[in-house]
């Protein structure tokens, strides 16, 4: 049986002993920890390789190297500020559309290296271009223009329609969740777990899906719409990370389900949030994007603990947890879900059975 490998201990171990700087691959060997263990950590994105044969705190060394998935603060600053800029120095009327427009609503992007340029519309349907930014024609009603943060821009519906158009599922799925979040929270007034319940509601579901499909109908004829009519069926807006989004995706087109995202999960009066959840079979999806972790070492100290004992906890309750992080592939995050869908429920070994929430 391979040996388990907890990533979170072996970070606290790799800090204990070597604190933020960077460090030669041996000199943690020498230290006790084991290949497979720092392999793991680096999967899981809790420790870098800033350099070959090198091993660093992913927090010092900036975060996890990843491909460019999750839309971040940083990212969206430095865009609105470039925006910001481009506008000033723009003549006539202009919409900011596309990737821009998603960055000022604060949508998930599935490729943030669409933030290269500045994304601009003529709503009258002219168009123009230079190098620095992407400018075209493109009929915009004005049921479909709005004004945030005093930049006219695409509406949150059409943004997340336009950037889902000629996407696979998966990557769909990132812009299309986060509106439908972003859609109930503006209906509701919600946040935190407030809104982590109201996006369970049935009826919000539909009303936010039903939203997307409107703006949808408006680009009737366009290129890459029916992909965007196909995703809109699994549009959840349980999904908090465009991780989340993409894993469900991978799930769905693997034939596993879309599983339950965003679940409750009552362990002796504590509720847990699960990211994905079977309950038939006693499964725990968990799709570990860094930023839960915290942006300081403090942070990230108080999460690992935490996340140490909720799993603990979790466990000791009977559910089996399956974890992943940006940097693992497609089939290592299915074929690790389906392994854990497959094998005998600890109900069936007389194990303890998990508790139910309220």
């Amino acid at each position: 049986m391979p040996p388990i490998q907890r990533p979170i201990e072996t970070v606290e171990r790799f800090r204990s002993a070597f604190g933020d700087d960077p460090i030669p691959v041996a000199a943690a060997l020498a230290a006790g920890l084991s290949r497979g263990s720092l392999d793991a950590a680096v999967r899981r994105g809790l420790l870098a390789r800033p350099r070959y044969g090198v091993l660093q705190l992913a927090s010092a060394a900036g975060g996890p190297g990843v491909a460019p998935l999750l839309s971040n603060a940083d990212e969206r600053g430095r865009h609105l500020a470039t925006l910001r800029a481009t506008l000033a120095a723009v003549r006539g009327d202009v919409l900011v559309a596309g990737a821009s427009a998603a960055a000022v609503h604060g949508l998930a992007i599935p490729d943030l290296d669409t933030l290269d340029v500045v994304h601009l519309v003529r709503p009258d349907g002219s168009g123009y271009g230079e190098s620095a930014t992407r400018r075209r024609g493109s009929p915009v009603p004005p049921s479909e223009q709005t004004v945030v943060e005093g930049i006219a821009v695409t509406t949150l519906e059409r943004t997340a329609v336009e950037l889902a158009r000629g996407q696979y599922l998966p990557r769909a799925l990132i812009p299309l969740d986060s509106a439908a979040r972003a859609i109930v929270a503006r209906e509701t007034c919600s946040s935190g777990n407030e809104l982590r319940s109201y996006v369970q509601n049935k009826e919000l579901v539909r009303l936010a899906t039903a939203r997307l499909e409107q703006s949808l109908s408006n680009l009737r004829g366009w290129a890459g719409t029916v992909r965007v009519r196909d995703a809109l069926a699994w549009v959840h807006p349980a999904s908090e990370s465009a991780l989340e989004s993409r894993s469900r995706g991978w799930f769905i087109e693997a034939g596993l389900g879309a599983l339950d995202p965003g679940t409750a999960v009552d362990v002796d009066g504590t509720i847990y949030w699960a990211d994905f959840c079977s309950r038939a079979r006693s499964v725990i999806g968990e799709a570990d994007g860094w930023s839960k972790y915290g942006s300081t070492p403090e942070e990230v100290r108080t999460a690992m603990a935490r996340e140490k004992e909720r799993a603990a906890a979790l466990e000791s309750a009977g559910w089996r947890l399956v974890r992943w992080s940006t940097s693992d592939s497609r089939r290592v995050v299915v074929d690790r879900m389906r392994r854990a869908l497959r094998a005998p429920d600890p109900r069936d070994l007389g194990q303890l059975r998990p508790s139910r929430p309220q």
